[in-house]
């Protein structure tokens, strides 16, 4: 049990002094002392430790780190298992932003993790709401609960304060949204037609209509190689597995959801076959890698294919900046499913998008645009009444 007692001395200028001494054995068996100034402060501390030792999540203030130390050892800790293979350089980056440029700045940086607090959390969360936008607040508070978490396993604090804390955002409003890029029609004809003249062994063509008419993301694009290209099947498909980096490395996609099978249609299929038997092999396969056979960077296929072919198609002069970028085709591929009738749950499986519920968020606006409501209410009836 935790005692209180009254401490007096003298200074050396002879002046009497008093404080409150908290006395108490923590869970480990080893004697603490702490002094403060008033006897109500003693006492205060007193039931928070008695509290947190009833509980066995006490942690002695001499074995604390600070928020900033224990959010350094959450980022090795998480490197070790970039290195492992088991989770992504890309994610680890971007968690290494949010403590370097949204938490250090802060004063909780400075404070006890063993003495963190609901109403430090909160003042935090208050403060990412009014210093960051909506989207940026909400994933660095969440990148802010994980390294609590990970103190709650190193035994640094009891449990976490921010649990049940979250940011407040402004209501998201279909009205607000800014529109999907997608590139208008006639201009995605010039660049199919552009493509089939663009080069001979049929690389750009390959090229758009892979981003295109399987709407893969640039990342995984770059890092699809011939055994995951199945042309013979009875469906030929594009099997999504593997995705590149921004330092160009290839490691499997982020998420299970993005594991998935693409049909390719039979135009997609001629202009892979073309390119696959005319691309230099190399070790890794890909069908898009650069000279050496490693991955080509995004900066490479931007400059070097893209901005050309937009040229070529006569889409921009030369030295103009596009109008649109290569991930647009992804967008624009998407929305062509969807108006020929392609099902959310099958825009959901072919995009790989980590729910239903993200597919209807970003692209539920087109399903109204493209579907004739008053044709569809007519029919219902009719099925009935007819």
């Amino acid at each position: 049990m935790a005692k209180i007692r009254k401490r007096s001395w003298r200074t050396k200028a002879g002046e009497k002094r008093t404080a409150g001494q908290l006395n108490y054995v923590d869970g480990d068996g080893n004697l603490q002392q702490k002094q403060f100034g008033t006897k109500r402060e003693a006492e205060d501390e007193r039931i928070r430790v008695e509290g947190q030792i009833a509980r066995g999540v006490h942690v002695p203030d001499k074995r604390s780190l600070t928020v900033s130390n224990a959010a350094n050892a959450f980022l090795s800790d998480f490197e070790s298992l970039v290195e492992a293979g088991k989770r992504a350089r890309i994610t680890l980056k971007g968690y290494e932003q949010h403590v370097r440029l949204h938490l250090l700045p802060f004063n909780i940086a400075k404070s006890k993790i063993s003495r963190l607090s609901g109403p430090d959390c909160v003042a935090f969360a208050r403060e990412l709401e009014v210093n960051r936008s909506d989207d940026l607040a909400q994933r660095v508070f969440s990148t802010f609960r994980m390294i609590v978490d990970y103190s709650v396993g190193r035994g640094w604090i009891g449990s976490n304060p921010a649990r049940a804390i979250s940011v407040r955002t402004a209501p998201d409003w279909d009205a607000d949204r800014e529109p999907l890029d997608i590139p208008p029609m006639e201009v995605l004809k010039k660049l199919l037609q552009a493509s089939t003249k663009f080069d001979k062994r049929g690389c750009a063509e390959a090229f758009v209509g892979v981003l295109l008419f399987q709407a893969l993301r640039i990342s995984e694009l770059r890092a699809l190689s011939r055994r995951f290209i199945c042309l013979k099947n009875p469906t030929p498909e594009i099997q999504v597995r593997r995705k590149a980096d921004r330092w160009n490395n290839i490691e499997r996609v982020k998420t299970k959801n993005s594991i998935r099978d693409v049909p390719i249609g039979p135009r997609t299929t001629t202009a892979l076959h073309k390119w696959m038997l005319a691309c230099p092999p190399d070790q890794n396969a890909l069908i898009f890698g650069n000279g050496v056979g490693k991955v080509e960077s995004y900066a490479n296929l931007y400059n070097r294919l893209w901005v050309p072919l937009m040229v070529f198609a006569d889409i921009i002069k030369e030295r103009d900046k596009p109008p649109f970028g290569m991930h647009s085709l992804r967008h624009a591929g998407i929305s062509l499913w969807i108006k020929n009738g392609a099902t959310p749950k099958q825009v959901k499986t072919w995009a790989g998008h980590a729910s239903i519920q993200t597919t209807w968020d970003i692209y539920g606006h087109l399903w109204r645009e493209y579907q004739d409501e008053r044709n569809a209410a007519k029919a219902a009836e009719q099925a009935l009444f007819s």
